[in-house]
């Protein structure tokens, strides 16, 4: 056998090894073999899970919003049976890239299957444990820096409901500069930030009135969205999106006496009403201050622009009146909305505004914006001039970072003012805006337009002799002397009547209904009605007449106010009738009982 000895040149194996060097260093610090992507295998690394969420301030149920307040409590997310029920948890990063995601969460049994998503990823995880434990969902990835939120959608169950959940857990690389969210004051938190907008205007003027259009651009107009259009020191008049059937204008005074509850104030400190328009109801306000307040119902719509106008000016004894009308295009003609006395107050308009808020909490997830255009101040000289620049501000929710939702300014001609939705694009707060002049002062005049007085011809109907010949249910015990549906013809304020709820034989809920027999005919021009006062309050009820009681005829829905005091609902013209039918659909505790102290036809 032949073996070969021949030898490999040294100076070539000093370049092999040279290169071998080189390789292998350039693999060991390739990125992306020194850091593997923990979103390629997401069960191979422990999540990061600091940052826990609270669903009570910062989650809804976003396919049916009126589950909000069965799904959705301070606690975390219960009462989740819908499999098709669909609920976000917001919140904002200052940072891209990995988000870790998990739920703290438990089901009473049994096994349910959820689906998580956020942005285009969705992963599907499963529950079984009865007692809350940090369930680990994954990695996802988020693109860019601002508003974000993780939706969980319910796929089986076998258990009653899908699953509870208390915390809404992330941590990752997105986290890593801080995170916006709702930690407490959850109520607030739900309904989103108020934004305003301060006028600035000429001093050493006194101000008898104030002009203003709004116009709520198509798609904005959502429920709970409350667009005020004539603040001022004392009060706010504006046009309200109250339901899905009904939108209001609304004018409110404060009381200089500081209560949240109306029934304290002393007599006088108390609002005076000078006067109100057809179809107006007038009574009093409490929880965010006390006084009077004035609503119409109206069907404002979206794209079209409405006119506000407001008058302050001193009055007798130390007071000062405000009177408020509304113009809108499909009436063509300015209507009054109520006039106010307030006591202790001797001025004329001063600090005007305007806001855009949210008091409905279920809505606060949506975004509203509206357009704030051609403000106008008329003062004690005769003269116009025009409002072009603005302070936008906000309240403590936004100031507190707990929602950084909220953007006002100018465009072109006109102010706007934007809430809620979860956009991450704000506007500084304490900054001032300018918009472009109009030019054009308001052309009205004011002595064609209707004086506040209160009808010399209101008489409260003498009731002897009528009937509740029909009631949905009555408390015959529990209430003591009261309950019964006679109570509310007796003239007597501390007597009412109490739907069933003690020793029913049924349970009985919204709506409910009186029918009074006045045994003739009577002409009426409105109802004054006596809540009880106390609980069980009645918000929203509906006025139905007939002749025969046969065929019968409704008057409209009608809202009462959060009083014990008396309530004017008058017709916008006058009917004759025999039998008259109140149906109460709705309470301002949101329990299913229904309470009236008195109904009188005047």
């Amino acid at each position: 056998m032949k073996t070969n000895n021949t030898q490999i040149p040294a100076n070539f194996m000093f370049i092999i090894y040279a290169l071998l060097i080189v390789f292998n260093w350039s693999c060991s610090t390739d990125p992306e073999q020194s850091d593997p992507d923990p979103g390629d295998d997401p069960d191979a690394i422990a999540l990061d899970l600091t940052v826990a969420i609270p669903p009570g301030g910062n989650s809804w149920v976003v396919d049916d919003f009126t589950q909000n307040a069965s799904v959705i409590s301070d606690d975390g997310i219960h009462n989740w049976t819908d499999v098709n029920t669909v609920i976000r948890t917001y919140f904002k990063t200052n940072a891209s890239g990995k988000l870790h995601v998990g739920l703290n969460a438990k089901v009473p049994s049994g096994v349910s299957k959820i689906k998580v998503t956020v942005g285009e990823e969705t992963k599907d995880i499963e529950i079984s444990n009865i007692s809350y434990e940090t369930i680990e969902v994954g990695v996802f990835n988020i693109q860019a820096a601002g508003y974000h939120f993780i939706e969980i959608q319910g796929l089986e169950r076998t258990s009653n409901y899908m699953a509870d959940v208390k915390k809404i857990l992330i941590g990752g690389p997105a986290t890593t500069n801080d995170v916006t969210y709702v930690s407490n004051e959850f109520y607030w938190g739900r309904r989103g930030p108020s934004v305003h907008l301060a006028y600035d205007v000429p001093e050493n003027k006194d101000v008898q009135w104030f002009y203003n259009e709004i116009t709520v651009p198509e798609g904005q107009d959502v429920i709970g969205s409350y667009f005020m259009a004539n603040g001022f020191g004392q009060g706010y008049f504006g046009m309200q999106v109250n339901s899905e059937s009904e939108r209001r204008v609304l004018f409110s005074v404060w009381s200089p006496y500081d209560t949240q509850n109306p029934n304290e104030i002393p007599e006088d400190y108390q609002i005076i009403l000078l006067g109100s328009g057809a179809g107006v109801t007038v009574g009093e306000f409490g929880n965010e201050g006390s006084g009077g307040q004035s609503y119409k119902v109206f069907p404002w719509e979206s794209g079209n622009t409405y006119k506000f106008l407001l008058k302050g000016e001193p009055s007798v004894n130390n007071s000062t009146d405000y009177t408020a009308y509304f113009y809108a295009p499909e009436t063509g003609e300015w209507n009054l909305i109520a006039s106010f006395r307030r006591p202790y107050t001797s001025t004329y308009l001063t600090n005007m505004h305007s806001f855009l808020e949210n008091f409905n909490t279920a809505t606060g997830f949506l975004t509203r914006q509206g357009s704030y255009s051609n403000q106008w101040i008329y003062d004690t000289q005769g003269a116009w001039t025009e409002l072009t620049t603005a302070r936008f501000t906000a309240d403590a929710t936004a100031r507190s970072g707990a929602r950084l939702d909220y953007a006002g300014g100018a465009e072109g001609n006109s102010f706007f003012m934007k809430n809620c939705g979860f956009f991450s694009q704000n506007t500084t707060i304490d900054s001032n805006h300018s918009r472009i002049a109009n030019g054009n002062a308001p052309s009205i005049v004011f002595s064609e337009l209707e004086e506040p007085s209160l009808p010399e011809d209101i008489i409260v109907l003498d009731k002897t002799g009528w009937d509740v010949i029909e009631f949905s249910s009555e408390a015959s015990s529990g209430e003591g002397t009261n309950g019964l549906a006679a109570l509310v013809l007796d003239n007597d304020y501390a007597t009412y009547w109490h739907s069933c709820w003690s020793e029913c034989d049924q349970t009985y809920n919204y709506p409910h209904n009186l029918t009074i027999d006045m045994t003739v005919d009577n002409t009426v021009k409105g109802f004054e009605i006596v809540q009880r006062n106390g609980s069980r309050k009645v918000k929203d009820f509906e006025i139905q007449i007939s002749s025969d009681n046969e065929v019968w005829e409704s008057l409209g829905d009608f809202i009462l106010a959060d009083t014990g005091s008396k309530q004017q609902i008058s017709l916008e013209q006058e009917h004759s009738f025999r039998y008259f039918k109140i149906i109460a659909k709705s309470a301002h505790d949101g329990q299913q009982f229904a309470a009236f102290a008195e109904i009188s036809p005047y």
